[in-house]
């Protein structure tokens, strides 16, 4: 079920499905349940015995540590604990109707006007709940590095080495996380506020008349055209969701908010297979292309959404509003969205902070000859479906 609940969950599971897809370990993609990995908004108030040696021959004459640090992808994702903490509320504000009548122009001699008529303020909480833990641990031998390594310059690298790549590893872990949730509001747009997981190869038959298909948009035929329509719809739609309106986000009935997403808010996540065709289409053909790809500027170019050898899918069977009580609903079902191009979002409508990172040595076991090393997260993740997010996707053209 979804993280909405006052408990830690452990997420060990499924962060490793997610790493090992992410990896290439898992090459076909599998339906990730989100749900019960990501805290929605709601109204409701609630190894062998030598692994070292196994690893390291024995000295020659030279060792190269091969490691370098990672950069983790979707790193603008991270906020801090200060504005998401353990248990986070949302005040929303929503419009109330004009008074029915301006009473300047029923005014009557000797009849007074009631200035205290009450107009209460009308405004909706979403809550959020949970969080999620996992660890991991590295074990440090000692005899064994003696026999390996020649010196303390060469244990000292080693050391060096292995720190990096817990490091790396825990950074595409977090990473991992930042694909869930894309994944768990993705599907969920998909499967569950339709309006808002736009068909762009409908958009651009409905304009052009031009039936295209997911295989065919950037055949030779039709490349530049499409890339430069899509370019300039893209722009549009990122013009209009700075608007203040209720279209681009899901509203509970009753409780609706008006929101807008001015461009220092917007993020957008755009296929990186997409985006490079954009840039290739437009510069071959115009002269002041920067300003035709103007959509792209800040935009993170994502080279798979879930699983690296199925880039353009994603598979969840995830945590949504439900948009009648107000309360968070797990799907029963995985939704499937494939030829996903993009994202556009406003930056609080998902997200993920660490409440608590710590890192410490056991004592040293003098039977087995080593120590181990560990390191605890605990991290929350959120999806807010009452702010905007539109997901753009080649889908299926109806003439």
């Amino acid at each position: 079920m979804s993280v909405n609940t006052m408990s830690f969950e452990q997420s060990a599971s499924f962060l490793t499905a997610l790493y090992q897809e992410a990896t290439g370990q898992q090459p076909t993609i599998q339906i990730a349940t989100t749900a019960d990995f990501t805290t929605v908004g709601t109204t409701l108030l609630q190894a062998g015995y030598d692994p070292i040696i196994g690893a390291l021959s024995q000295v020659l004459q030279r060792t190269i540590f091969s490691i370098r640090p990672y950069a983790q992808k979707f790193k603008d994702l991270n906020v801090t604990a200060e504005k998401w903490g353990a248990v986070t509320r949302k005040i929303n504000f929503i419009d109330t109707a004009l008074d029915a009548a301006d009473d300047r122009l029923t005014l009557t001699d000797g009849v007074s006007v009631d200035p205290f008529v009450v107009k209460k303020p009308k405004v909706v909480q979403t809550n959020f709940y949970g969080a999620t833990q996992y660890q991991d641990h590295i074990t440090i031998f000692r005899d064994q590095l003696d026999s390996a390594l020649k010196d303390a310059a060469e244990f000292g690298s080693f050391i060096s080495g292995v720190l990096q790549n817990i490091a790396d590893k825990l950074a595409q872990i977090k990473e991992a996380e930042a694909r869930g949730i894309l994944a768990n509001f993705i599907a969920a747009k998909y499967g569950y506020d339709t309006p808002n997981a736009i068909n762009v190869l409908q958009e651009y038959y409905n304009e052009t008349g031009v039936t295209l298909t997911a295989a065919n948009m950037f055949d030779v035929t039709n490349y530049t055209a499409f890339s430069r329509w899509l370019a300039g719809y893209l722009a549009t739609l990122a013009d209009k969701m700075a608007e203040r309106s209720l279209k681009y986000h899901m509203n509970i009935s009753g409780k609706e908010i008006m929101r807008h997403t001015e461009p220092r808010f917007l993020k957008k996540y755009i296929s990186a297979e997409v985006a490079n065709h954009i840039d290739a289409a437009v510069a071959s053909g115009l002269y002041n292309e920067e300003r035709v790809t103007k959509i792209l500027d800040g935009a993170e170019r994502v080279t798979f959404w879930q699983n690296i050898e199925d880039p353009t899918s994603v598979d969840a069977t995830p945590a949504y509003l439900d948009t009648t009580t107000g309360n968070v609903v797990d799907a029963l079902t995985d939704t499937l969205v494939e030829n996903v191009i993009g994202v556009l979002f406003d930056e609080e409508a998902l997200g993920m902070t660490t409440l608590s990172t710590w890192t410490a040595a056991s004592p040293f076991n003098p039977a087995g000859g080593y120590y181990n090393i560990y390191w605890h997260f605990t991290q929350k993740t959120w999806n807010d479906f009452t702010e905007n997010f539109v997901l753009l996707y080649a889908g299926t053209v109806t003439p």
